[in-house]
């Protein structure tokens, strides 16, 4: 049996890797779930009238069984309208039964929803389904809530999904942003988002939007203090777009490139925002790192202003036990999430003097954030054996500004280079890298483009000599822009600056449980949620010993 203090260490190793390899491989991320309880405010007299007219609109349903997510949507391809309510509200899967008919809107929905409690309020393209003066809880609440305290008055928290309107699936790293205000955030791998935004900012909206799917916005006010589920609808590109026009993908990158300067921040900013990073064994949740950071970010235009990182509030929990024979560490940490901002860090695929090394194959027209975008993909020429990368990059088509990519290492060479990825190994183990992928995505802020969400991770199996079975690895990290700042930007001083290559798993760094306050975060998978809450239940017993 391994003791703790025998524990095989594996690290991403990146010094000998040529270009922009080197830069990337190191630093995961994660975050956990601190989130309050709101009281919805109930609708005035004045705007329940508003556009009721609506409610009062005679449409015709079919005779049919299905769920209640079927037929709400038929009302809504019938009305134009969007349905917006509190996902633990409503059961969107129960199947109901309706005879043919001609009727208000209002009671086909009493009908479908057999709730008499439940009211509604008509806002713009909007129907919210609510039950007047019932509190709805926040997202992410446990039986340790009780521990969080309550939101500021002079902010408000909006919470849910994005999923697709077809099949429900979940829509991971969506953006979920105010436009013009520089204020949002990603949602998680499940779709689920929580953003907390200042009472000014009550009466405008929020946009939704993912690479591929049309954009919806919706009034804050409407979703305050109910946890819904937004669904984007797939935005079909016009075919005679597509076909008719011959689209040269290395000629569009090189202008692309000739257009960087034009196109992204030509003054430093301030970018708040949530990094997380961790290791995770199987279902078993192993190092979870989490932090909110100011970064001074250089205008693009500057070759010797670098990066710096101020941390704001950091914390990291450990879950290392006797019985676990071995351990995965991370090396870099915020650093490579910076490093991965590739209009800055030009990275080999798009570096003119190591580009021949690529091929760039075709450039499909397709919908990214609701505007139009050349999808390039690109990949090692084949007379090259190096674990180079292969991916895709977006390209706005009006712009020519590079607004997005997702790339990982070859696969087809990654396990020949281990030594380039992983050091202090042990003879006593079989390692193979499955998957080693980032993506990077930017938002369009008062003109030009900035950084605006970035994951990376690494997915390996380890199998003791001898034994049969694998254990699957997971190391990852993740950075999301929660605010822009572009007033009085300076340089910060050096007693402010973190080393952007800090692990936060290696730092004795305290777990509370009142611990965000006022600052956005990225809300964690289920998975890792429930690795928490046994982690948490650990932490509290020693706490109260």
């Amino acid at each position: 049996m391994a003791t703790a203090s025998n524990f095989f260490e594996y690290r991403w190793f990146t010094s000998r890797i040529p270009g922009f390899c080197r830069t990337l491989l190191p630093g995961l991320v994660l975050c956990v779930v601190m989130v309050y309880g709101m009281q919805a405010a109930s609708p005035s007299d004045n705007d329940k009238n508003k556009e009721a007219g609506v409610l009062e609109q005679t449409i015709h349903l079919p005779r049919q069984s299905a769920t209640i997510y079927d037929v709400l949507s038929q009302i809504s391809r019938l009305t134009g309208m969007y349905f917006i309510y509190d996902s633990d509200l409503i059961d969107n899967d129960r199947r109901i039964r309706l005879q043919r008919s001609s009727r208000p809107v209002k009671e086909f929905l009493s009908e479908i929803l057999d709730d008499p409690a439940l009211d509604y309020l008509v806002l713009e393209q909007h129907i919210l389904i609510f039950r007047p003066g019932e509190e709805q809880p926040e997202a992410g609440d446990t039986k340790h809530d009780e521990e969080v305290p309550p939101p500021a008055p002079d902010h408000f928290i909006i919470r849910g999904r994005v999923l697709e309107s077809d099949n429900g699936n979940p829509l991971p790293y969506a953006s979920v942003s105010i436009p013009g205000k520089g204020q949002g955030i990603a949602s998680n791998m499940e779709g689920s988002f929580s953003l907390r935004l200042p009472v000014e900012l009550l009466d405008t909206v929020v946009r939704f939007s993912y690479m591929g799917y049309r954009g919806r916005e919706m009034p804050l006010r409407l979703l305050v203090g109910r946890s819904v589920d937004v669904m984007l609808e797939t935005d079909y590109i016009s075919m005679q777009e597509v076909i008719i026009r011959y689209y040269d993908p290395d000629v569009i990158v090189r202008e692309a490139l000739a257009k960087r300067h034009e196109n992204y921040s030509r003054a430093p900013v301030y970018l708040t925002s949530f990094y997380r990073e961790g290791v995770q064994r199987n279902t078993k949740l192993m190092r979870y790192s989490e932090a909110v950071i100011k970064v001074y970010k250089p205008a693009y235009t500057s070759i010797t202003d670098e990066d710096q990182v101020k941390l704001l509030k950091s914390r990291t929990i450990t879950n290392i036990e006797a019985a676990d024979s071995l351990e995965l560490k991370l090396e870099a940490g915020v650093g490579s999430s910076l490093e991965l901002d590739f209009m800055r860090n030009i990275p080999d695929f798009l570096d003119p003097e190591t580009m021949g090394q690529y091929h760039f194959v075709k450039a499909d027209i397709v919908s990214y954030n609701s505007r139009s975008a050349y999808a390039i993909e690109f990949r090692q020429r084949e007379k090259i054996n190096q674990a180079l990368f292969m991916g895709v990059v977006y390209v706005d088509t009006e712009t020519l500004a590079f607004v997005g990519a997702e790339f990982e290492v070859n696969p087809r060479y990654i396990n020949n280079e281990q030594y380039l990825f992983i050091r202090r190994r042990s003879r006593d183990y079989v390692a193979n890298i499955e998957r080693i992928g980032y993506t990077v995505r930017y938002q369009l802020f008062e003109g030009r483009y900035i950084l605006e969400h970035v994951r990376g991770e690494i997915r390996l199996k380890f199998r003791h000599r001898g034994k049969v079975f694998n254990n699957n690895y997971l190391a990852f990290f993740e950075h999301a822009v929660c605010h822009i700042e572009t007033q009085d930007v300076r340089r910060f001083q050096r007693r402010e600056t973190m080393n952007t290559h800090t692990v936060f798993s290696d730092k004795d760094l305290v777990y509370d449980y009142g611990f965000w306050g006022d600052y956005n975060f990225i809300s964690p998978e289920k998975e890792v949620s429930e690795g928490l809450a046994e982690i948490r239940a650990k932490i509290e017993s020693m706490v109260s010993d």
